[in-house]
């Protein structure tokens, strides 16, 4: 009895070591995720999102053909409700200067903002990894450069963003959506006049292929002093 007693506590303390991996999907993680989004901003985008918002501890992709069209505009309420809430925002090598009085009009706290300039797609990776799994990060946004990510590579941000418990927004071509990808939620983004039209590809337990139009703020970046 001693014996099978001891095999149970040994086989059920294997298991609770294999639940939490981050790699193991569970049904019980699936109804917390829809319960923890963090909301847009736009009702209207929130309706179509699965957990009513960013999934959080989770890879959002923006599809995007051409920086500069107001796509900040998108996810700049939830960046500036992090800030207040005292955790940081991480920029990692945005392709244009930021424009801090706009920021600021958000609601963007700027000590809490921190802009990062990784050299080489290596390190880039790396910053973007540790800052995601570090704890004291609540949202981080990269943007792809010419070198096209391995899918190791995004399943590792997509896995440092859930042991974190950050946002992770990650901007990328508009042809990535012709390739597959482990990011929890996808969006295709275009410059329609005075809006931004949203095309959402994919997201997990959710519908997809529905489009939406949001107002947009050109002014969130000065074209003028392109980064790269």
């Amino acid at each position: 009895m001693q014996n099978k007693q001891l095999s149970n506590q040994t086989e059920n303390q294997s298991l609770q070591r294999l639940l939490t991996r981050p790699d193991i999907w569970q049904l019980a993680n699936r109804q917390q995720q829809r319960r923890t989004g963090i909301s847009s901003g736009y009702r209207g985008l929130d309706a179509l999102l699965a957990n009513h918002g960013w999934p959080r501890g989770a890879t959002t992709e923006f599809l995007v053909d051409k920086a500069g069209i107001g796509e900040m505009s998108l996810i700049l309420p939830t960046l500036a409700e992090m800030t207040r809430q005292g955790r940081m925002v991480i920029l990692v090598n945005p392709p244009h200067i930021p424009y801090a009085p706009a920021l600021v009009q958000a609601g963007v706290q700027l000590e809490k903002l921190l802009i990062l300039h990784p050299r080489g797609q290596r390190d880039q990776l790396w910053a973007a990894e540790q800052s995601l799994q570090s704890g004291a990060c609540g949202a981080l946004v990269n943007w792809q450069n010419s070198e096209t990510p391995a899918d190791k590579d995004l399943r590792r941000l997509q896995i440092a963003a859930r042991e974190g418990d950050c946002l992770h927004f990650h901007f990328r071509p508009g042809s990535s959506a012709l390739s597959p990808s482990p990011a929890t939620l996808r969006l295709q983004l275009k410059s329609d006049g005075e809006q931004l039209a949203l095309h959402l590809l994919k997201q997990l337990n959710g519908k997809s292929g529905q489009r939406i139009h949001l107002a947009r703020n050109p002014r969130l970046v000065r074209r003028d002093q392109p980064l790269h």
